[in-house]
């Protein structure tokens, strides 16, 4: 779950969380290393002329095509939040019907590499 707030609201909404039957732990890793992942599934409007275009992005990106049909494809898309942005608007040219994500899920690493600080030295080279 991602909830933008400050100490106090996150504070509570924690306290919130533990009054629920089936939640057993509950953790803010804002400031901790993790890996997140989100799933994507996406309708793109596919005229057959197009599709061996829109396989190309779909292989592109390590996702799947997981139904096909006259005019249409689904797309099963996994990763960092980011790849879902980049793929979308890969596939916005042929016309997107339908998207559904579930959103972040992440857990913390065990290594506690930090890759996103990584990622920014990298950027500044």
């Amino acid at each position: 779950m991602v909830v933008p707030g400050d100490d106090r609201s996150i504070e509570q909404l924690t306290k919130q969380l533990y009054k629920l039957i089936n939640v057993l732990k509950v953790q803010d890793i804002t400031e901790t290393p993790c890996v997140e992942r989100e799933l994507m599934l996406i309708k793109v409007n596919a005229a057959a002329a197009l599709r061996s275009e829109i396989i190309e992005i779909v292989q592109i990106f390590r996702a799947k095509v997981v139904d096909v049909s006259e005019d249409s494809v689904t797309i099963e898309v996994a990763g960092d939040p980011g790849k879902m942005v980049a793929i979308v608007q890969m596939l916005n040219k042929f016309g997107i019907q339908e998207i559904a994500r579930t959103g972040k899920v992440a857990l913390t690493r065990e290594s506690r590499v930090n890759t996103e600080y990584l990622k920014s030295l990298a950027a500044k080279l």
